[in-house]
């Protein structure tokens, strides 16, 4: 309201400034006419515009005029002046009150400003008619500084009356909407603190105007302060048992809108909680049988369960309906369990029984054939009869071979290491092992070395499994060798890592096998591996050896030109 009075008043200010200039100059104008009819019988009749007349004649002729004269010819020529001299000044011709006064028999003005003055003049012609029949021109003009200041100092005047009218209108509007607003602008405050929990603010209620509205909001305060405890409580107790879960959990209501998720789901479904919670289930980027299982439980009120191949994991995905009532659903739970370690267990176990009763099956039909037929045949040959016994002998001792890496490998897989471990020497179980296959390596025709760059190099482990890695690595390096060929163990520290490679020139991997050599029963070539005694489960124990010992175990290979194995273990 203020602010609108003192704009009304510059406005009024305004409007009025501009009335009394046009009223002011209305009364110069019809002043200056005056006087200008009234010397007309002075200069028409006599020879002022038959002669130029200078400024002092001009003032002798007629004086105690505060106006400018001027005298101007029919022609625009000045021919007197009460300022210049008439030689200095243009052809008034074409001046506005001049053109004015020529269509007018009566007279012209205008405002406008002067170059040889330098300020605002009104200007008023008359058409005078002079002694030779031609008609001149009387000009008065009369400064207008001293009026536009008069009037601005009027404005000024309403302006200032106007603002200090405004300010104190203000002034006034602000003391009573403090006496208004501030014990409403306190309750403000109070309540905004209890809306954020600080239940221990109260309100004041001994004010007259606010004390019960005060006194209301005190009560809703505690009662709300009692129910978001309780319901903080059971919240809290919700997440934290959701939050202790490995299995994923997804909340939703009946529009499929995420009102809770837990850190596993989050995990499986590579999202993070901004992009999920409190979004439709529908519009996230997961796979489409998730999303068919929660449409299914919602549709048809009933739970659903799938399982979902997503990326390189499989779920066990499970969608169970909300109901907090019999007579109502208010949504669903969807679970998600992790089953991709199960299934791939699952599948090494399958894996493992089929080829495991395949490798057993092969020396012992061998066996049971070679045996029936001696038994069906009395009359056999001495030399033939001799040829099958070494045959069920060799069978037997490929079927031994089978059962023994077998039980290493049972053996591996379930000890503890850390139970068996104890500070050894890997270098000095290297040379025990360089010694006893030698002559292995001698009866094959290849070229064995050994080289240890660094020692010693201890670690804690399992004296018995580590030898066994060893001897495995060496015995590959010499089945797959070729003729003339070399093996080469070196050992070595990096850093905390004790390096242990085994080199063969022997016939080599392809890149496509590299991954699949250290699965069980697998076999680069296997009409080789038969021929040298191989059971397929040699680098599957080196594996597990190396994996129980903290380390790891890695091949490079090119065909035809030989393999590196080798195993980093942690130093003691």
């Amino acid at each position: 309201m203020a602010l609108f009075m003192a704009l009304s008043s510059l406005i009024f200010g305004y409007f009025v400034g501009n009335e009394v200039q046009k009223d002011t100059y209305e009364r110069i104008e019809r002043d200056l006419s005056q006087q200008a009819n009234l010397l007309i019988p002075t200069l028409g009749k006599q020879s002022a515009f038959a002669t130029v007349l200078t400024p002092n004649t001009l003032k002798q002729i007629v004086p105690g005029v505060a106006a400018r004269i001027t005298l101007i010819g029919h022609d625009g020529v000045v021919l007197g002046d009460s300022e210049s001299l008439p030689g200095e000044m243009d052809n008034h011709l074409n001046r506005p009150e001049v053109i004015l006064a020529k269509r007018n028999e009566t007279f012209g003005t205008t405002v406008r400003f002067s170059q040889t003055l330098n300020q605002d003049m009104m200007y008023v012609a008359v058409r005078v008619e002079t002694l030779n029949g031609k008609p001149g021109f009387l000009r008065l003009a009369l400064p207008l500084a001293v009026v536009n200041l008069q009037i601005q100092s009027l404005r000024n005047k309403i302006y200032m009356s106007g603002g200090f009218i405004g300010f104190g209108l203000l002034l006034i509007a602000y003391y009573l909407a403090y006496r208004v607003l501030s014990p409403i602008s306190k309750v403000t405050r109070r309540a905004y603190a209890i809306a954020q929990e600080q239940y221990h603010v109260r309100l004041p209620k001994k004010r007259f105007d606010i004390g019960q509205l005060s006194e209301i909001i005190n009560e809703f305060a505690l009662g709300g302060q009692q129910r978001i405890d309780e319901l903080t409580k059971s919240r809290n107790y919700l997440a934290a048992v959701l939050s202790g879960l490995t299995e994923g959990v997804v909340a939703f209501d009946l529009e499929q809108k995420v009102l809770h998720v837990n850190e596993a789901a989050l995990g499986m479904l590579s999202l993070n909680v901004e992009q999920v919670l409190n979004k439709n289930f529908y519009d996230l980027p997961v796979s489409r049988q998730f999303k068919a299982v929660v449409e299914k439980c919602l549709i048809e009120r009933k739970s659903d369960s799938a399982t979902v191949r997503f990326g390189d994991q499989t779920f066990e995905c499970s969608c169970l309906q909300m109901t907090p009532s019999a007579a109502e659903s208010a949504g669903g739970i969807m679970v998600l369990e992790d089953i991709t370690e199960k299934m791939h267990l699952e599948k090494v176990r399958s894996d493992f029984v089929a080829n495991a009763s395949h490798e057993l099956k092969t020396p012992i039909s061998a066996i049971r054939g070679l045996a029936e037929t001696i038994i069906d045949d009395s009359k056999m040959p001495e030399d033939v009869f001799s040829r099958f016994i070494t045959r069920i002998k060799s069978q037997a001792i490929h079927l031994d071979s089978i059962v023994q890496d077998l039980l290493h490998l049972s053996k591996f897989d379930s000890s503890d290491s850390a139970n068996n471990a104890r500070r050894l020497d890997l270098a000095d179980l290297a040379r025990r092992v360089y010694v006893d296959k030698s002559y292995d390596a001698s009866d094959a025709g290849l070229s064995f070395d050994l080289a240890i760059e660094s020692e010693p190099l201890e670690i804690d482990g399992d004296a018995e499994a580590l030898n066994q890695l060893l001897v495995n690595l060496v015995d590959n390096a010499i089945k797959y060798n070729k003729d003339g060929g070399k093996v080469k163990m070196k050992l070595f520290k990096r850093g905390l890592i004790g390096l242990v490679q085994v080199e063969d020139t022997g016939i080599g991997i392809s890149s496509d096998e590299k991954e699949r050599i250290f699965e069980r029963f697998y076999r680069v070539d296997k009409a080789r591996a038969k021929a040298a005694g191989g059971t397929g489960l040699g680098l599957a124990i080196v594996k597990h050896i190396a994996q129980a010992h903290k380390g790891t175990v890695s091949v490079d290979s090119q065909l035809g030109k030989g393999s590196i194995f080798s195993v980093n273990v942690p130093l003691a």
